[in-house]
């Protein structure tokens, strides 16, 4: 499902759709456990999810920076889980502000999706 959202993000489709797989990333990311059986078998599930994501950084940086979904803050709290490099991010975010919500823009965003995500 996480591959599947990084290639619709890499392709040209409507806004709409745009949005719902930017939400269904963060949702993805920033899980908060595993199923039951998963978890026997020793896989964490957020944690492959935000490996898989980890791959496809430069979509999410290109959703920020074109605003094209209207959705750079969905996009930039996605980068927030899995980008490790922090000095990128806070350039990227001194970058869009003007079109960032008010949590991205102060990174409150940043602790609270950090958190979720381990």
């Amino acid at each position: 499902m996480t591959s599947v959202a990084l290639a619709a993000l890499a392709d040209d489709i409507a806004p709409t759709a745009r949005g719902w797989f930017l939400d269904l990333l963060q949702c993805t990311v920033a899980g908060e456990g595993t199923d039951h059986e998963s978890a026997r078998r020793g896989l964490d599930l957020p944690e492959l999810c935000r490996q898989v994501v980890g791959q496809g950084l430069w979509l999410l940086y290109e959703e920020v920076l074109s605003n094209r979904s209207l959705r750079a803050g969905t996009a930039f709290e996605v980068l927030t889980v899995v980008e490790p490099d922090r000095a990128r991010l806070q350039g990227v975010r001194e970058i869009a502000a003007d079109w960032l919500p008010v949590c991205c823009r102060t990174g409150s965003c940043d602790d609270e999706l950090h958190d979720l995500a381990g």
